[in-house]
């Protein structure tokens, strides 16, 4: 399933999630050659995220401390990375609590190498940051726009 994530978050495909989940699919499997079980993990993979229940309410104030599970399933660097990056102000601390769970639910299927995962962080911060969990359901579903902070999808 790496390989479906990076191959999404590179061509950016994954904003068809919103747009035509089922059209994605279809590509993914006839055009592509990604399993059937492969799309299902990653169709699974972004539930939490499609449905918006991923980001938490987290106080930006409060300190982390990475757990136990965290720390067998995510590399060291890409744990120091993430939490860099909060502190540089470039992800919030729901973005952050949203990367650590998706990315450590990979290492339980797989062991990731640093190089593998940084197209995955860098691809799934750009779709927290642009998509916006359903941006474009929250609206009239018959209407091919979202609006969100002074900017639109097409």
């Amino acid at each position: 399933m790496i390989e479906l994530l990076q191959f999404l978050f590179v061509t950016e495909k994954d904003e068809h999630l919103y747009l035509n989940k089922d059209g994605l699919v279809n590509e993914l499997l006839t055009e592509h050659s990604f399993s059937h079980k492969e799309v299902h993990e990653m169709l699974e993979w972004f539930a939490p995220i499609l449905s918006g229940n991923a980001l938490t309410n987290v106080n930006p104030e409060s300190v982390r401390e990475i757990s136990s599970w965290e720390k067998q399933r995510l590399p060291l660097t890409v744990i120091e990375q993430i939490l860099q990056r909060e502190r540089n102000k470039l992800i919030s601390s729901g973005e952050r609590e949203v990367l650590f769970d998706r990315l450590a639910t990979l290492g339980l299927n797989s062991s990731i190498a640093d190089d593998e995962v940084q197209t995955i962080v860098d691809g799934l911060i750009f779709h927290l940051q642009h998509y916006k969990y359903q941006l474009l359901q929250q609206g009239d579903s018959k209407m091919p726009f979202g609006f969100l902070n002074n900017f639109t999808i097409h």
